[in-house]
């Protein structure tokens, strides 16, 4: 299940953790989280982790991936749940070919039924291979006018690269932030050609709660309507 933001901010990243979790906790189903944004992912910090960087290792030497370099690579999170991500760093430069992350993410799914992606929000060839190859897609996008087009834009792709596949799923995210002008949400899916697949009101707080103690919201604020929403 590849997670993909129609820009920064709009908590794809927060929303693919906290599905992972819960598809592993709750679910009770065998969960990677793979987190691509090498610089700046937040899945360590989310979850109260050391950034081990894993992601990196693999990527520098793909002819070597195999479930069990995966396994040493991977930090455990539970019984249940993994996370394979970067570290977290600007220090050094990394080149990422579309091959590589196939390679990595062909062997990751051997060891899990879910595997969860977090693709950041930028443009290459290799975040395209990994869209365009995902089981599933959802896009997460906030009700403005940016997020419209560039969910629009990522919808109208996918539709033509997937013709065979079912669409993404898009989540509208932070509706009814006080004193931000909204595109209602019915205008926002028309526009887009898609229901949504949900609807999460602006919670600053307890998804700030939950960032900050590296615990997901399930955790801090189960019973908050956004967690009802992505329960």
């Amino acid at each position: 299940i590849a997670f993909v933001g129609a820009k920064g901010g709009v908590g794809s990243s927060t929303i693919a953790h906290n599905i992972g979790w819960a598809l592993a906790q709750r679910q009770n189903l065998d969960t990677i989280i793979t987190d691509l944004d090498l610089a700046f992912g937040t899945a360590a910090l989310n979850f109260n982790q050391d950034a081990s960087g894993g992601m990196v290792e693999a990527l520098n030497q793909p002819e070597r991936v195999d479930s069990t370099l995966i396994e040493r690579l991977m930090t455990k999170l539970g019984n249940r749940l993994s996370l394979l991500n970067g570290p977290g760093s600007v220090d050094r430069d990394i080149s990422i070919e579309a091959h590589s992350v196939e390679t990595i993410l062909n062997v990751v799914r051997l060891s899990a039924p879910v595997v969860v992606v977090d693709v950041p929000n930028m443009w290459a060839p290799w975040i395209k291979y990994t869209l365009i190859n995902a089981d599933e897609i959802i896009i997460t996008a906030t009700p403005d006018l940016p997020s419209l087009r560039n969910a629009k834009n990522l919808v109208d792709l996918l539709k033509t690269t997937r013709p065979n596949d079912k669409p993404p799923r898009i989540i509208i995210n932070q509706v009814g932030m006080a004193k931000r002008p909204e595109i209602p949400v019915a205008d926002f899916t028309k526009a887009i050609g898609l229901p949504a697949a949900a609807v999460i009101p602006h919670d600053a707080q307890s998804f700030g709660q939950a960032q900050s103690n590296g615990q997901m919201l399930f955790e801090v604020a189960p019973k908050a309507k956004a967690a009802e929403v992505l329960g």
